[in-house]
């Protein structure tokens, strides 16, 4: 115990007084001689004795009193557990949220920065010889400086240099972090602390389980952290953003016209009746529009523009509205191609006019070029079988297996390599195919979504028929059918098909079915294997088994199947804040260098790894939006656009009472200053004042005195 007014302690003399006063008031009695005496002597030495208790007690409550009155006005500290805890050494863990929704207001009143601050308050009042470390929430937890340190300036200094991350807050993954941490850390009083700005999205019902399981992984800990949230910053009211941008799902040719479709949402209060949105392409202005904008209003805006030249584009749309810039503006990359290769392997070729296998298929894919000498976005090669190589596989962006009876084991794992890349694999049946082996070796390598089982229907006439049904449709490579101006494929009439696979084998959740018979057989199905797509259909390319190859719907269809499967054949180039960026090169280039260059100019080095037929290049450092450019070894850049996530867009946050229920589910405490954290720290570290307490007891003690004097005078029947 510590007393804060020690001097006052000298009032405890006063105890002395009711003990001078007790001796110079004690009655002298005179010594009568009586004969009679020894009859009262029993009662007299009881009586004695009851007198003596008495007044022992009163003197004893007497001097209680200044005693404690003296203690009360000294202020003593309670200080019994001060060596248990370490000498007021202890460590610190700060979940600092760094989301760009920290960054609503501006400069130094943001929230942010008012965030900031409390951190290093909060690091300065550790003290000497306390470690300390900062786990940031945004994005993908992470800790501020490699690990926790005794160093607290230079935690500080760190501090004042942090920016706001432009990922979303990650509460559940950092507290799991902060105990990873906390169990590294010296010191047995570990504290954790929690500062936000508690964004209803990142603080939701739905992350409830995973926090859970993050505190338990705390519980376990030898010394489990205490637990402390503190809320910094004002809820932002004003807030716009361009939330998504609509782009083509296939790959784009040159001048074909895009269309993007923009959804501009406000999540303020306030509306915008003149917002001006505009969009750019390859970094130059393109169009403008202006719009009316209403308080919690979501509307769409539509630009269109083409692109002359093949290539990775960038495009971007920015509502000129508030002062959180981080989700005023969204951009992206899109493909333009020139051409897109796709090789054809015909199973069964003939020399009559559109008698072989991929007769119909050729002519569909490259219309411009068969008829008039013109372009055509898909450039199509014709092979045989026995021509299909590695070499000439890795040359496609699409495969199609057409009637082909079976495949050396190099060719099926030169396929399975393709598609695991990224390629894409489009495989028709026919008469000629051993579908034996289609189960037994494609299918094994993850080439064939569903076995080939019975034939269905029949040649001759008077055998049941089949359509294609049609119905909305949400497989990008279909949805243009669901406007009929572009081709009904029930007109297609089909005579002969194969029945793919069971109803078991139909429910496989990696499998979807992109069309269906009127039979309920499957039509077209899809499976994703690596980074590549296969798409199977029951019928083959050309019209022995029925009408489909000539009827108008055919060329569109065949077209987007193929530029669909192309599409998919490379990792996206538009991301999120903290995912990886990756790429493909040549073969060829792995072992050398390739170069990313951050928004901010910053050139990382990165090099070239094998994966299948191809080189491999990844960049995993997304922490800031904006446009990251990959520099090749034969110097070609291609872009990427990193990407705030836009559920941080919605800036309310939780209750006051909210936020008390989630600490309480925490088994933490809910501060909302760093003068209440203070005091609770001094309280558990230092001790906690008595004085208090003490003042009760001496107001306890008068009234004794008072009650026991008047009872004693009442035994006696006299005054004391």
């Amino acid at each position: 115990m510590t007393f804060l007014n020690v001097i006052l302690l000298g009032g405890m003399a006063a105890a002395a007084i009711p003990v001078l006063l007790h001796f110079f008031n004690r009655s002298r009695p005179r010594v009568v001689q009586w004969g009679a005496m020894h009859l009262l002597d029993a009662a007299f030495q009881a009586h004695t004795r009851r007198l003596k208790f008495e007044r022992w007690l009163l003197l004893l409550v007497r001097c209680l009193i200044p005693v404690l009155l003296a203690l009360c006005m000294a202020r003593p500290v309670l200080t019994g557990m001060r060596a248990l805890l370490g000498g007021a050494k202890t460590s610190l863990v700060i979940l600092l949220d760094d989301s760009y929704s920290m960054s609503a207001g501006a400069g130094a009143t943001s929230n942010f920065a008012q965030a900031k601050e409390a951190a290093g308050k909060l690091i300065e009042q550790a003290g000497s010889g306390s470690d300390v470390a900062v786990v940031l929430m945004g994005g993908t937890p992470r800790q501020l400086l490699e690990a926790p340190t005794l160093d607290t300036v230079r935690v500080t200094k760190a501090l004042t240099k942090l920016e706001a991350n432009f990922g979303a807050a990650n509460f559940p993954e950092a507290l799991e972090l902060a105990a990873n941490v906390a169990a590294q850390m010296q010191h047995g009083l570990k504290e954790c602390i929690v500062i936000s700005d508690f964004q209803k999205v990142s603080f939701s019902e739905g992350e409830a389980a995973a926090r859970g399981r993050a505190l338990q992984a705390m519980k376990r800990l030898p010394v489990p952290p205490r637990l402390t949230f503190f809320h910094v910053g004002v809820e932002a009211r004003d807030n716009v953003a361009v939330e998504s941008l609509d782009l083509p799902k296939l790959a784009l040719g040159v001048n074909q016209p895009l269309q993007v479709r923009a959804t501009v949402r406000n999540f303020g209060e306030r509306a915008w009746p003149d917002l001006r949105v505009y969009f750019q392409a390859d970094g130059r202005e393109r169009g403008a529009q202006q719009i009316a904008l209403a308080a919690g209003e979501q509307r769409q805006v539509l630009f269109t523009h083409t692109f002359d030249t093949a290539g990775f584009h960038t495009l971007e749309v920015t509502a000129d509205a508030d002062a959180l810039k981080a989700d005023n503006s969204l951009a992206a990359v899109v493909g333009v191609w020139d051409k897109l290769p796709a090789l054809l392997v015909n199973g069964d070729p003939s020399n009559e006019p559109l008698k072989g296998e991929t007769d119909y298929l050729d002519l569909a894919l490259s219309p411009a070029m068969k008829s008039a000498g013109g372009s055509d976005l898909i450039l199509t090669r014709v092979v045989l079988p026995g021509e299909l190589t590695p070499e000439v596989i890795a040359r496609a962006r699409v495969v199609v297996l057409a009637n082909v009876r079976q495949l050396t084991d190099t060719q099926v794992r030169a396929l399975a390599e393709f598609v695991a890349n990224g390629g894409g694999l489009l495989v028709f049946p026919g008469n000629r195919i051993n579908t034996d082996w289609y189960q037994r070796t494609l299918r094994a390598a993850g080439l064939l979504p569903l076995p080939f089982n019975t034939l269905a229907g029949g040649l001759e006439d008077g055998k049941p028929r089949a359509k294609i049904v049609v119905q909305p449709f949400t497989h990008p490579a279909l949805e243009l059918f669901n406007d009929a101006r572009n081709g009904n494929l029930a007109d297609a009439e089909m005579k002969l098909w194969f029945q793919l696979g069971t109803r078991q084998e139909q429910n496989d959740a990696g499998l979807s079915i992109l069309a269906q018979l009127s039979t309920a057989d499957p039509f077209l199905v899809e499976k994703k294997n690596g980074e590549g797509r296969i798409i199977q259909c029951a019928v083959p390319c050309d019209a022995d088994w029925g009408n489909l190859p000539v009827r108008p719907v055919f060329v569109p269809l065949m077209q987007r199947l193929v530029v669909y499967l192309a599409s998919q054949a490379q990792p996206p180039r538009n991301v999120e804040v903290g995912r990886p960026l990756a790429a493909f090169v040549s073969r060829a280039h792995v072992g050398r260098k390739a170069h990313f260059t951050v928004p901010d100019g910053e050139r990382h080095e990165i090099e070239i790894t094998g994966r299948g037929a191809l080189g491999y290049v990844e960049f995993v450092k997304t922490t800031r939006p904006g446009t990251y450019t990959l520099a090749g070894p034969d110097g070609g850049a291609t872009p990427f656009v990193v990407s705030a996530p836009r559920g941080e867009s919605d800036l309310r946050q939780l209750t006051e009472p909210e936020r008390k229920a989630l600490a309480e589910s925490l088994n933490g405490t809910l501060l909302g200053s760093v003068a209440d954290y203070q005091q609770m720290d001094k309280d558990r570290r230092f001790g906690r004042e008595a004085w208090k307490p003490l003042l009760w007891a001496v107001l306890f003690l008068c009234f004794s005195e008072l009650v026991l004097v008047q009872w004693f005078t009442r035994q006696k029947g006299g005054k004391p």
